[in-house]
Parts: structure tokens; C-alpha cells; sequence
């Protein structure tokens, strides 16, 4: 088979065992095709049917390995790809390959990976998620697909004021996620991460934040990644909201203010003021005439699920002192803790005091 005959033919190949085929008529030796881990992805007229894990080894210097009487030769596939795909071409001492036609199958092998996006680059998948952020029902997913796991977050990450060295902000955030995409809306930076793998990165987030002076929104966990742009405007609106309600941190979730956000869009402000738990009104009162402080203690409790010692090492106080202020609490406005619709009715109250900036 010459040039010009394996050109034509692998326009008109479907699936990468057709090309691998292909290609091993046009070397007229076997050849493999594998990734990183030495899973074989497709081969043709190959002996072997798994690739010894030596073969892999990044740091050897000769790429040659022996199987019986042949020699196999190792080409890296792309070296931008997300994946590293290795081409292994056998040859003997009688017949050696041509470096001009292993190179021809590689760039026949890299064009039909590009056209069917078997294993994009980077670049590509930042590109694809950009475009997903703002035309999310005219975008394919399928690049992203492989990348992320049942469920996924979106993270916003943005600059404070003063915030310095942006470029190598930029690069130890795509060092650290890669390779899932990251995509550039003016001065803030979005990107997905595993939701399984967030435990181990929010302290590696917290140090990045806090070192380069940006702070992160990280979203609910979801399944559609098509949805990230609508995830990603929940995350822009947390932020701004915790810049109005003056609890900004470095690292920070959404959930704490999805309450906020619903509360946002009503627009009938009276309604959301006689809503209010009238109770914590006059708590609040009492507190300004007494110098007390009931107001703040029963938030905290209620935030910490009505558990005594929490709430006391919270607020450095000892068990007898909170039991004491808590039974004023209930001495005026007549709580019962262990009715989940009047405890939640207060901590909805509460946001409602913070929203309104009562």
C-alpha cells in the first residue's frame, strides 16, 4: 500500500480499528495503540494482547522493546492530548520501519482522533466549556464527558481588591484541577471539579485564596453538566451577597446563601418584614434595653442544631451560663426547641434580619 492509497482509505475509516488495521496493510507490521495505564485501545496484526508495563516507563531513554523475535518501537500520540496514547510499530532486524512512514501514521492517526474527539487537549476542553457558559443549549458535552464523575461542582474564583499576580494565580489553579476545564469570564475564573474529590482541594483552594487574595464559590452538587452555567450564575449571585451581608471568607459554599437568593427575588420587602417571627423582634428590643445579649445566643443555638455544649464552646461560655440564658429566651418569647417547625421558622427569621439589614 503506498501514500497516496492510505490517505484515501482512512477518510473513509469509522472506527479506530478499522484505522489501526489500516495502518498495520500500510507498515506491513503489527502495530498497538495504548494509553498511559497500558489498556490497549486497538491494534493491528499485534502478537501481544497486553502491553508489558515496562513499555511505559516515561523515563526510559531507548523506546524499544522486545517481544520474541521483534522489536517494538514507542511514538507518543499527541503530547498535548489529555491523555498520553502511545503508537507501538513492530519491526525486525531484516525489515526495519521507515521513520517517514511511522511519522505518515501518526498524523493519519492524530487527524482521525481530532475529527471523532477521542482525546482532546486541554486546550480544546477550555475552549468547549467557554462556549458552554455562554451558548449552553447550542454546546455538545460530549469532549467534557469523560472528565467528570457522577456529580460535579462549579467553582468561581475572583479577585479582591489589591489582588496581585493574577498569571501565576492562573497557573497553579490549572496545575491543580487539570484536566478539567477552566474558562476565563474577564477577571474571574470558572471551572468544574468532582464533587468527591472537593474534600481533599478546599484546603489547597483555602491556600491559593488566601496567598493570591481571591475567594471561591463553590456550587450544590449536579449530574448535567449542561446546567453549569445556570450553577455558575448561583455562584455569582452568593457572591454578591456575601459581600452585602459582610460574610465573605476565602473558600465558600452556596448553600449558605440559597436562601438569600430566593428571598432576592421578591420584590414586596414589607411582605418579607411582617413574615418575621414578631418573637425575635422583642428579643431584640429586650437585648437594646437590658445589655444582653439573648438575641445572638439563641441564633447560635439554633445553628448548631440545639446541641448545649456546641453552642457553648461557640460562644465561650460555660453549659450553666447558656442553659440560663436560653431559659430567659424561653421565659420570654415561649420556644419550644423540640418543634422543628417553630425552630425552623426561626432560623428562616433570622435570615430574613440579615437580608433586610434589620
Amino acid at each position: 500500500m503506498n501514500k497516496d492509497d492510505l490517505l484515501l482509505k482512512s477518510i473513509q475509516c469509522s472506527t479506530i480499528d478499522e484505522l489501526t488495521d489500516l495502518i498495520a496493510a500500510y507498515l506491513d507490521q503489527a502495530v498497538i495503540l495504548a494509553d498511559q495505564s497500558g489498556r490497549i485501545i486497538s491494534s493491528g496484526h499485534s502478537p501481544l494482547a497486553q502491553i508489558p508495563t515496562d513499555w511505559l516507563d516515561p523515563t526510559a531513554n531507548v523506546p524499544l522493546y522486545r517481544h520474541d523475535q521483534l522489536e517494538f518501537i514507542r511514538n507518543i500520540i499527541n503530547p498535548m492530548a489529555l491523555n498520553t496514547w502511545y503508537l507501538f510499530t513492530s519491526q525486525s532486524k531484516g525489515y526495519p520501519a521507515a521513520l517517514d512512514q511511522v511519522q505518515l501514521a501518526i498524523r493519519v492517526i492524530n487527524s482521525f482522533i481530532d475529527r471523532y474527539a477521542l482525546n482532546p487537549n486541554q486546550s480544546e476542553v477550555n475552549s468547549l466549556f467557554s462556549q458552554l457558559l455562554t451558548q449552553p443549549e447550542q454546546t455538545g458535552t460530549t469532549l467534557l464527558q469523560p472528565l467528570i464523575a457522577d456529580k460535579m461542582v462549579c467553582v468561581t474564583a475572583t479577585p479582591q481588591a489589591g489582588a496581585t499576580n493574577q498569571t501565576a494565580f492562573v497557573q497553579q489553579l490549572r496545575d491543580l484541577i487539570t484536566p478539567l476545564p477552566l474558562a476565563e469570564d474577564h477577571q474571574r475564573l470558572i471551572f468544574l471539579l468532582n464533587a468527591d474529590d472537593l474534600p481533599q482541594l478546599q484546603s489547597q483552594l483555602n491556600q491559593l485564596g488566601t496567598f493570591f487574595h481571591h475567594y471561591f464559590f463553590i456550587s450544590e452538587a449536579y449530574s448535567d453538566v449542561s446546567k453549569t452555567a445556570e450553577f455558575r450564575n448561583i455562584c455569582e449571585q452568593a457572591a454578591q451577597l456575601a459581600q452585602q451581608l459582610g460574610t465573605l471568607t476565602v473558600v465558600n459554599s452556596t448553600q449558605k446563601y440559597n436562601i438569600y437568593i430566593i428571598l432576592s427575588q421578591v420584590d414586596n420587602a414589607s411582605l418579607l418584614k411582617n413574615t418575621m417571627c414578631s418573637q425575635l423582634l422583642f428579643l431584640q428590643k429586650y437585648d437594646r434595653r437590658h445589655h444582653s445579649d439573648l438575641f445572638k445566643t439563641l441564633f447560635e443555638f439554633l445553628e448548631n442544631d440545639c446541641k448545649i455544649s456546641v453552642t457553648a464552646d461557640q460562644l465561650h461560655l460555660h453549659r450553666n451560663s447558656l442553659t440560663k440564658r436560653l431559659q430567659k429566651v424561653q421565659d420570654l418569647i415561649a420556644i419550644n426547641f423540640d418543634d422543628p417547625d417553630k425552630t425552623f421558622g426561626l432560623r428562616l427569621s433570622y435570615r430574613l434580619f440579615n437580608f433586610l439589614q434589620i
